[in-house]
């Protein structure tokens, strides 16, 4: 890794990896890192090393260079516990982020809290960062936010603020099924046929609470009609997701959807809400992410420059 001197580091740490950018005095990115070092495979004292390890070559010794982190770094299992904000409120409330206590002098670690619901009881952590990416770009939107991947948030956003929001475990449910279930033996590691996700879609739209049926039959499926891997697969991530559109209609019934996601992601969700009848738009994950840290650091470096 090459020598960067970096003005602050920007870290999306998840259950699974960890990525890094170096940023400049310019707010430009100038160094990028990443590990598969996740929160799930480090106990409370590794953390600092892990991050250490990343980011080491950009730090000045002569000076203290902020960390602005987001994600489940910030949980219950990871390096501190950052307290969830109550919804409804702002993405990011510089307030509330919380200094992580380190051993290394050149480093200050602050941590984005994520945001809680108590009615019905729900939770997210990194999501809030990427919205507030989102709503820094777009800071008059008022609608409906959609954030697939392993635990899928649909949100309500108005007047900058996070009313209201759902998880799905649809993406989890997925890898679940497909490893550990029957249909594992009927379900290769990749493949993609695109009629039969759309087929699949429309079954669980239509007929969600079949989805244990539904389920059984694609094993059904390739055993009597000889249907190949990529064509269940397909056809599985088509009904899981059909069904998550029939439970979340009162988000995306009469609004345009912004999907923040993977390009991959995003061109599944679009098509979904395409076929049940939604319309929608997208807005790059990375970009999102990049843009609430960014956010994070200047509003506190802002803040910092007011009460000296």
């Amino acid at each position: 890794m090459n020598n960067v001197n970096a003005t602050w580091v920007a870290v999306d740490w998840g259950t699974t990896n960890i990525r890094i950018w170096a940023i400049d005095s310019s707010d430009n990115v100038i160094a990028y890192s990443e590990s598969d070092e996740g929160m799930k495979d480090l106990q409370q004292n590794e953390f600092e090393p892990v991050l250490l390890n990343l980011i080491g070559n950009w730090l000045d010794g002569d000076r203290v260079t902020p960390v602005i982190a987001c994600g489940m770094v910030g949980a219950r299992q990871g390096w501190l516990e950052t307290p969830y904000q109550k919804a409804p409120c702002v993405p990011i409330n510089i307030k509330k982020l919380t200094v992580v206590s380190t051993t290394d002098a050149r480093i200050q670690v602050n941590v984005i809290p994520g945001i809680k619901q108590h009615y019905p009881a729900d939770i997210m952590r990194g999501e809030e960062t990427q919205i507030a990416g989102f709503l820094k770009v777009n800071p008059e939107f008022d609608g409906i936010v959609c954030l697939p991947g392993t635990h899928i948030k649909w949100a309500k956003v108005s007047k900058y603020k996070v009313e209201k929001f759902t998880t799905f475990m649809t993406g989890e449910l997925f890898d679940v099924i497909s490893v550990n279930t029957l249909l594992s033996h009927s379900i290769g590691d990749n493949g993609w046929h695109q009629s039969s996700f759309e087929k699949g879609i429309m079954n669980g739209f239509k007929n969600p609470s079949l989805i244990a049926a539904e389920t059984f039959s694609l094993r059904a499926e390739s055993i009597l009609n000889g249907v190949d891997s990529k064509n269940t697969r397909s056809k599985l991530s088509g009904l899981l997701i059909g069904i998550e559109l029939h439970a979340t209609k009162n988000y995306w019934q009469g609004n345009k959807v912004i999907i923040i996601g993977s390009e991959v992601l995003i061109k599944h969700y679009s098509k979904a809400l395409q076929l049940v009848g939604g319309e929608s738009d997208s807005f790059n994950a990375e970009v999102a992410t990049l843009a609430g840290l960014r956010y994070a650091y200047n509003e506190l470096h802002t803040n910092y420059k007011t009460n000296d």
